[in-house]
């Protein structure tokens, strides 16, 4: 039985090493504010890369967005994302294509161009002109 689960560790391991860029691990540190306001029911899951997966159920319409290092857009992932509950998902390729987040209008405050992105933090301007703010680990 101890080399079954330590054959099956192993295995895991491999498959993790093999598509890092792919899977996406909870982060229970992170922190999610919008235009200030810390905001509850949204789950953070990163890559190996620091890429960001925001799964926000904060409002009545679930919405999932992906900031990605190669393109630092924020997108709305097209096509297969494979979950655990609450531990990790999988995208179907390194590189994710969705729909372009297009930002909204919010009066009063300088427009933020683009996505700031760091190994610490992600921020960008959602559809409702809200900015976004995740502080990871």
């Amino acid at each position: 039985m101890k080399k079954f689960i330590v054959l099956l560790g192993v295995a895991l391991l491999v498959f993790v090493v093999i598509y890092r860029q792919r899977v996406y691990v909870w982060d229970p540190l992170a922190a999610v504010t919008r235009d200030g306001v810390k905001q509850g029911g949204i789950r953070v899951m990163i890559n190996f890369t620091n890429d960001t997966l925001i799964d926000d159920k904060s409002t009545d319409k679930r919405r999932i967005y992906l900031v990605q290092n190669w393109n630092k857009q924020p997108i709305y992932p097209l096509g297969e994302l494979r979950c655990i509950q609450f531990m990790a998902c999988m995208t179907a390729a390194d590189q994710v294509a969705g729909d372009k987040v297009i930002p909204g209008a919010h009066g009063g405050r300088a427009p933020l161009e683009g996505v700031t992105m760091t190994n610490k933090r992600v921020r960008f301007v959602d559809e409702r002109g809200a900015l976004v703010d995740v502080e990871l680990r």
